[in-house]
């Protein structure tokens, strides 16, 4: 009998050595994160995995690629092609949407919903854009704004008023703008420009022109091609008159003229603040230009999304969960990318940031508000047509930039050929 007891009690024992000991294997499996930056980012990116690592004992390998989001997506195919698939992608955009349709990320609505994870912790118009067809396949760290930014003393020499500090007001029109930018267009002697108004294209690229215009350039559905309303016309001619019309602003050369002091407005990419702190320039933050009656322009949420084909799904939800909702993860985190956090509570923390970093009075609130209320979203980019699209429209864009075509005819030149392959690739 006594024999039998210790039999029993030495399996239980061992049956419960081996739940433990898959249980500690399980742990202790690597989550392969995916992820392009510099040499900066990537450094506070390992900096945040350890102290995840630190806290919950699940390691991280991340999977560093190059050219940016297109060659970090050409990786990760080869990879899950090759049956090695990672199980994270980081620093994902609106791009997500092709590879949603194709089946390759997974839907994270049941995670959410069993962790009771509580989604509005974070910025509402963020989260709602890294949705598809009703079903959350991102979470996001933050949004990376192309926000507006102006030089302090060119605004003091010409004499004039600073931009509002304030979204939406009545007198900060593109019609303004365009004054602003002729009044603060130096020549010298010679009739050559020293300094541009506007220190050139005010845009990531074609893809977040038409914004400000009330435009954009497909439809919800990825179905229609709208780069032919008069919205996204008449952007893309206003990009053309401020060159060869107005004479205000380069074809080239935005970052490097503005924090040469060779250009008095810019549009720049909450990216390219730490080159803003390197010029010996005085600069601040300034809403967009009003269109029409709501002002508005482009942001880009951007986050990590859950492959399909991971196999360590428990492993890559924890990680998630920690770059999200950990206050100070997601903080770092989304310093280092370039982006405004999307949580909540670290926005005054990110304000704070930029202030001390500054070493000024600035208005970052200006951006914050961008991201939270006035950001338009780019949908094109979730067309599984899009990098197709991306070629002919950036064609397109520089016959009109080069003054070799109008607006309106670079455009409908296009347009048939855009719309077949968004039917082709309809979801």
């Amino acid at each position: 009998m006594l024999v039998k007891k210790f039999v029993s009690l030495s399996v239980a024992a061992l049956l419960m050595w081996l739940a433990l000991s898959a249980a500690v294997a399980a742990a202790a499996k690597p989550v392969q994160y995916v992820v392009h930056g510099n040499d900066l980012q990537l450094s506070v990116y390992r900096q945040v995995v350890a102290e995840f690592t630190a806290a919950t004992g699940i390691p991280v390998e991340i999977i560093t690629t190059t050219g940016g989001q297109k060659g970090k997506w050409e990786k990760v195919l080869t990879l899950i092609a090759g049956g090695v698939s990672p199980d994270v992608v980081g620093g994902v955009s609106t791009e997500f949407g092709e590879f949603a349709i194709k089946g390759l990320l997974l839907p994270l609505d049941e995670m959410i919903k069993k962790e009771n994870a509580n989604i509005n912790r974070l910025i509402p118009p963020v989260v709602e854009a890294l949705q598809f067809q009703g079903r959350q396949y991102l979470l996001p760290y933050g949004a990376s704004v192309l926000t507006m930014v102006y030089n302090i003393h060119h605004f003091d020499r010409a004499g004039l008023a600073y931009p509002p500090k304030q979204w939406n007001t009545a007198e900060w029109t593109y019609d303004a703008f365009v004054q602003n930018a002729k009044k603060l267009t130096v020549r010298d002697s010679d009739g050559r420009i020293t300094q541009y108004g506007v220190a050139g294209y005010f845009w990531d690229s074609w893809i977040t022109l038409p914004y400000p215009w009330g435009g954009r350039w497909v439809s919800d559905d990825l179905r229609t091609f709208l780069g032919t309303s008069e919205e996204a016309i008449a952007s893309l001619q206003a990009f053309q008159d401020l060159i060869h019309q107005h004479q205000v602003m380069p074809t080239a050369g935005a970052v490097a003229n503005f924090t040469a002091g060779k250009g008095a407005m810019a549009g720049l990419g909450t990216w390219n603040i730490l080159s803003l702190i390197d010029s010996n320039e005085e600069w601040d933050f300034m809403p967009w230009f009003r269109v029409k009656e709501t002002a508005q322009a482009a942001i880009n949420p951007i986050g990590y999304c859950i492959l399909n084909t991971s196999t360590n799904l428990e492993g890559a939800w924890e990680l998630v969960k920690w770059i999200t909702w950990n206050k100070k993860a997601n903080l770092e985190y989304a310093i280092a990318a370039g982006a405004i956090p999307a949580l909540l509570d670290n926005l005054p923390e990110w304000r704070s940031h930029w202030q001390k970093v500054i070493g000024r009075p600035v208005t970052p609130d200006i951006v914050i508000q961008q991201a939270a209320v006035h950001g338009a979203i780019i949908q094109i980019r979730k067309s599984p047509a899009f990098w197709t699209i991306n070629d002919i429209m950036n064609t397109a864009a520089t016959q009109a930039i080069y003054n070799r075509k109008s607006a309106r005819t670079a455009l409908m030149e296009v347009a048939d050929v855009i719309q077949e392959l968004l039917r082709q690739t309809a979801p």
